[in-house]
């Protein structure tokens, strides 16, 4: 009989899913008044028109608000530079609509205008005090597939002169709203489609095979797999205004925060940390080009030692590429790296090196690097083996 292990999840955003939804915002953000600060990435908003046609809501709404641009991941000097503005203005709701790097821009805002000093001082492995819980309201709007920061409760911070990229976390820091709007990512680019896609579809499955795995992540996790499986090769080939795969893929990295949230994440993600601390890489292109390399590890790791429990897991992974449900555990987990290496292969990711990546970052990752909750750990040896196949 099978039984259900213990589990703690910390709240969960009031979640608003679907197309068009994006037009109910000014009314969720009237709910904590009607001073805004919006955070939005580069310039895809505005070039697609969506800005514009919000802009004239919320002034229909009567709602005041101010704007700040993220073009690249959310720095410690960008955090602390927008909180120290900000802090002298009332500001009654943080929106965030872009990307993770966006989202989790504004969800460092929200909370360090509710604290003093810099982000630094609150960093977890660098910062010596810990976050009080206090922030101002978030929304987060993705416009992406990927990072699932609107439903987790911390925010990635990067400085690179120092080497490192860190979590500011609490639980509190989850965002209050998480509205989904999937006809936001209609024009994302292919490569931004392949590297958010990647993001999500690693955090899917080192969350399903974690050590931390549970009976909730488990029930979510799967079926976000299997959407996730149905719709990205197609959004990657050519598919990219079918509204339904994108709805599909949205849904899957929403999924994704909520489950590595409870269940943590793996080896692909222990490496890929360190590494976007020290080079300048889409942390979803360092994703896809890890995945399959140290997936290939893992699995040979947990079939030559007999893992049972966690060879079920990567077979559950295995069954979905495949209609014939007639083999063995050991068949299915060979087939899911099968299909990995295809679609790696096909897609065709840069190397690292082109990011600048150089051998003292190579040694410098691997010194910081970890398994995570993988359910088998990489030896250092075997880390370094990997970087060199995706130099």
């Amino acid at each position: 009989m099978e039984s259900i292990n213990a589990f703690d999840i910390v709240s969960l955003p009031r979640i608003i899913f679907g197309a068009g939804k994006i037009a109910e915002l000014p009314e969720v953000m009237q709910f904590y008044g009607r001073q805004a600060l919006i955070v939005t990435g580069g310039e895809s908003l505005k070039k697609s028109g969506q800005w514009d046609a919000l802009t004239v809501l919320l002034d229909q709404a009567g709602i005041k608000y101010n704007s700040v641009s993220v073009w690249d991941e959310p720095t410690t000097q960008l955090i602390d530079g927008v909180a120290g503005e900000y802090r002298k203005i009332p500001v009654n709701v943080v929106v965030s609509i872009g990307g993770g790097s966006t989202i989790d821009c504004g969800k460092a805002v929200a909370a360090m205008l509710m604290e003093t000093g810099s982000v630094k001082d609150y960093l977890e492995g660098v910062g010596n005090k810990k976050p009080s819980g206090k922030k101002v309201p978030f929304i987060a709007v993705p416009t992406t597939a990927g990072t699932g920061s609107e439903t987790t409760k911390n925010a990635v911070v990067c400085d690179r002169k120092a080497g490192y990229k860190r979590s500011l976390r609490h639980d509190a820091y989850m965002p209050d709203v998480a509205l989904i709007d999937p006809a936001l990512t209609l024009k994302l680019p292919r490569h931004i489609t392949i590297a958010c896609g990647f993001d999500a579809f690693s955090q899917l499955i080192e969350s399903y095979t974690s050590t931390k795995a549970n009976f909730f992540t488990d029930s979510l996790a799967l079926k976000a797999l299997s959407l996730a499986a149905e719709s990205l090769p197609e959004l990657v080939l050519g598919q990219g205004n079918d509204i339904s795969l994108r709805e599909k893929m949205s849904f899957a990295a929403m999924v994704s925060g909520i489950t590595l949230s409870s269940a943590g994440l793996g080896a692909v993600h222990g490496m890929a940390g360190p590494l976007g601390g020290l080079v300048a890489v889409p942390h979803g292109v360092a994703c896809g080009k890890l995945l399959f390399p140290v997936m290939s590890f893992v699995v040979k790791k947990i079939i030559e030692g007999n893992n049972i429990p966690a060879r079920k897991r990567f077979a559950d992974i295995g069954r979905l590429f495949i209609n014939d449900q007639s083999h063995d555990d050991v068949f299915y987990c060979r087939q899911f790296l099968s299909v990995l290496q295809k679609w790696t292969q096909s897609l065709k990711f840069p190397p690292l090196s082109l990011f600048g990546m150089k051998a003292a970052d190579m040694e410098k990752t691997v010194f910081l690097a970890d398994s995570k909750n993988s359910p088998a750990v990489l030896s250092k040896e075997e880390m370094k083996i990997i970087l060199e196949v995706v130099r």
